[in-house]
């Protein structure tokens, strides 16, 4: 009985439940449809704002209301929130895969991101439905260049032309379409039939400027943008087009002249005014540039990117505080400010913090693909840690990005002449001084490649050229020196290595050239002597004077005094490798070698830690057959001081060249010692041997090429270059560096090998 009693109130319980939720069903029901028509009102009116709050409404009630989605997609769509527009329009096509205007707008968002697979299953879609449909063939035609598949491309775009004869947007596609089959005459037809068809839209003549541009057809684009002036007066644009293609042409008076005529239209752009601050920075005019740098920031619409671009000009004109100033406001309001890291990384560089420098360009270049300057900074990088081929391949990048930028040209023409590849130094040079008239690391290498390609006259004639604008530059000196040498006109080249000494009293490579000439007239060893010995008072601190007048009393039989030499030597320029080896061998000749070593030792113990004792120790062992004990002594130096450079590349080579060599270790060594000493040839070879060892040998000819540069008559550093060459299947050239060490009169104890070398090949 209890049972029957309690089931008819269940039921009514059951049934007032269900009419609540009936009831709530309803009520949002209608609430959607009040939604969706106060959204359908307010897009009648043009109240955008209103209606993307309606159908956000209809779309939180109701998820898959696909028209919603749809129309909310389209309102972002034209308020340039593209990131909203295409995750709606993405939603509509799929709540509603007949909706073929989404699916087709969703395919333009793939295609923008390269999502080509996906961008192609909404496009063949649509073309079943509607095979004539004109967006769905553009698209397509889009894609298909996208692809490579450049007919099939025409194919489409032809059959929408045939469709809608008068859009011109379909004729800018034909155009790209026929420039990649390479039909310059029918793609420039098509562009110009789009500025035909659409007369009122800048964009088409860009397009048609941009392809004269392309095909260096200047005088064309030029005609194009006076044409698009008249159409469009109120409008900088075409000014603003003009004037890059004079500045391409290097014509710095029109370039200016056509900017200025845009800021006259336009005094309140303030993109305009960071653009001709750029151009003024080319034209060495800071002053101008700052003041229209600081306009620009009062009428920005996001005044943290020109803040940025005013760090970046501060940073360039060696004002670091007040970039440094600049850049910490931006960060702090936005941590990713592409400029302001861009800085940061300059600054990085500049502290000598490589791999940060490089952490933040590799970042930067993922974001902004395209900035020519980027790439340059991560070559700068790279070349600081003696990473050439990648600072090569990053130059290149910067150069493709930025055909114009005078610094990457003239980095990339240095490292070219640093190989040896005279004539591409001379081109990549003689480019970035057409870029940058004021380029003197441009000019300079310019001349060094005519000089090295033992072009005399051309060299004389360029480093006189940049020793007037230039007075007094010790290396444009030495240069012009080796050009009047190569010259045969020996007081000239006197005259300008006195000018060296008159300027750097212990510039030894300039007293070494004058030595060598006197040599050549006859003059006693005793007059020699007597010339470095007053040249030495002149500059007693001078570690190069010190070792050349202990070379010459070494060849004199004066141990004592050439001893005195190099230990002078060691007490000014520790990390120089050549008077630690040149006592030992003094040491040697004297039989004073377990003399030497009990000394050192002795020393040792008074300081165990002392760098120059441990690096004559390592020496004496080194040279007196106990490699062992030399290669402990260099450890233990380099435990006290890690970089100490004279230690690391002794190391590095007797690692390479022992029994079962440790070739990691020796590069390891061989890089600290270079990067510490980058122009010590000695320790260029060891590196060069080092890559020659562990069959790297581009990297091998590469750093030979440089040791050979800078130490020419060094017979040694020409035999290893002749076999790297060799290595690399370069028999021709190898033969030719072989035939030249062997031509070399100083002591060379690979003499027999090469000759026999020379024989083989």
């Amino acid at each position: 009985m209890l049972f029957y009693h309690k089931k008819p109130l269940f039921f009514t319980i059951f049934c007032a439940v269900c009419l609540l939720l009936c009831n709530g069903c309803t009520d949002d029901t209608k609430k959607l449809e009040t939604h969706y028509k106060k959204a359908q009102v307010y897009l009648n009116e043009g109240k955008d704002d209103e209606a993307i709050i309606e159908f956000r409404n209809v779309v939180q009630l109701d998820p898959k209301h696909a028209d919603a989605r749809y129309q909310l997609g389209l309102l972002y769509l034209k308020d340039q929130k593209f990131k909203q527009a295409f995750g709606e329009l993405q939603r509509a096509a799929s709540l509603n895969p007949d909706n073929l205007d989404a699916r087709i707008k969703t395919a333009e968002f793939l295609l923008l991101s390269r999502q080509k697979d996906d961008a192609r299953t909404h496009i063949e879609f649509v073309l079943q439905k509607e095979p004539e449909n004109v967006d769905a063939l553009a698209l397509l035609s889009n894609l298909e260049l996208m692809d490579g598949q450049n007919d099939k491309a025409m194919q489409a775009i032809n059959k929408a032309i045939s469709i809608a004869k008068e859009n011109p947007r379909l004729y800018l596609i034909q155009g790209r379409a026929y420039a990649a089959l390479k039909k310059m005459d029918n793609a420039e037809a098509s562009f110009k039939r789009a500025v035909e068809l659409n007369k009122e839209n800048q964009g088409t003549y860009i397009t048609l400027v941009s392809f004269y541009v392309s095909s260096k057809q200047y005088d064309k684009a030029k005609t194009v943008l006076h044409e698009m002036a008249k159409t469009f007066p109120d409008s900088p644009q075409p000014y603003l087009q003009l004037a890059s293609i004079y500045l391409r042409e290097n014509n710095v008076k029109e370039t200016e002249q056509y900017l200025n005529k845009a800021m006259e239209i336009a005094p309140e752009d303030a993109n305009l005014k960071v653009a001709v601050a750029d151009f003024l920075i080319k034209q060495y005019k800071p002053e101008e540039a700052e003041k229209l740098y600081i306009e620009a920031i009062d009428k920005a619409e996001q005044p943290e990117n020109v803040e940025a671009k005013l760090a970046n000009f501060y940073f360039d004109q060696r004002r670091y505080d007040e970039a440094q100033k600049k850049i910490d406001s931006v960060l702090a309001s936005n941590p990713k400010n592409g400029i302001a890291k861009l800085v940061e990384a300059k600054f990085d560089l500049k502290e000598g913090k490589f791999n940060s420098t490089l952490d933040i360009t590799t970042s930067l270049i993922h974001d902004y693909p395209n900035w020519g300057e980027v790439y340059f900074i991560k070559a700068m990088a790279h070349y600081n840690l003696k990473e050439t081929e990648l600072a090569k391949n990053g130059l290149l990048e910067a150069i493709a990005k930025d055909p114009v930028y005078s610094k990457a040209h003239s980095l990339l023409s240095l490292l070219l002449l640093q190989e040896g590849d005279f004539e591409g130094a001379k081109k990549e040079a003689a480019t970035a001084l057409k870029i940058d008239t004021r380029n003197f690391q441009a000019a300079l290498t310019l001349a060094k490649s005519a000089l090295f390609s033992k072009e005399f006259e051309n060299a004389e004639k360029m480093f006189s050229e940049l020793d007037q604008k230039v007075p007094d530059n010790v290396e444009i000196l030495g240069n012009l020196g080796l050009a009047y040498i190569g010259l045969k006109q020996p007081e000239k080249a006197k005259e300008a290595f006195e000018k060296i000494l008159a300027l750097q009293p212990g510039n030894a490579k300039a007293f070494i050239f004058i030595l060598q000439m006197a040599k050549e007239e006859g003059i006693s060893k005793e007059a020699l002597l007597k010339m470095t010995q007053e040249q030495l008072e002149k500059a007693p601190d001078s570690a190069s004077l010190n070792i050349l007048f202990g070379d010459l009393m070494m060849g004199a039989q004066q141990f004592d005094e050439a001893l005195k030499a190099y230990k002078k030597a060691q007490e000014l320029a520790p990390q120089n490798p050549a008077p630690y080896s040149k006592s030992a061998l003094i040491y040697r000749k004297q039989g004073k070698t377990d003399q030497a070593l009990s000394e050192y030792q002795g020393l040792l113990q008074k300081n165990p830690d002392s760098v120059p004792v441990l690096m004559a120790l390592g020496t004496l062992y080194e040279q007196t057959g106990k490699p062992e004990e030399a290669k402990e002594t260099y450890k233990k130096l380099l435990s006290v001081s890690p970089n100490f450079a004279p230690a690391a590349n002794n190391l590095a080579w007797m690692i390479a060249e022992s029994a079962d060599p440790d070739l990691g270790e020796a590069l390891r060594l061989a890089m600290i010692a270079k990067q510490e000493q980058p122009d010590s040839p000695n320790i260029i070879d060891t590196l060069g041997w080092v890559h020659y060892k562990r069959g790297s040998f581009s990297l091998a000819r590469n750093e030979f090429n440089q040791a050979v540069a800078k130490d020419e008559d060094n017979p040694i550093l020409r035999y290893h270059l002749a076999l790297a060459l060799n290595a690399e299947g370069k028999r021709v050239e190898a033969i030719q560096e072989l035939k030249k060490s062997l031509e070399s009169d100083k002591p060379f104890p690979f003499r027999k090998e090469a000759e026999q070398q020379l024989k083989e090949w």
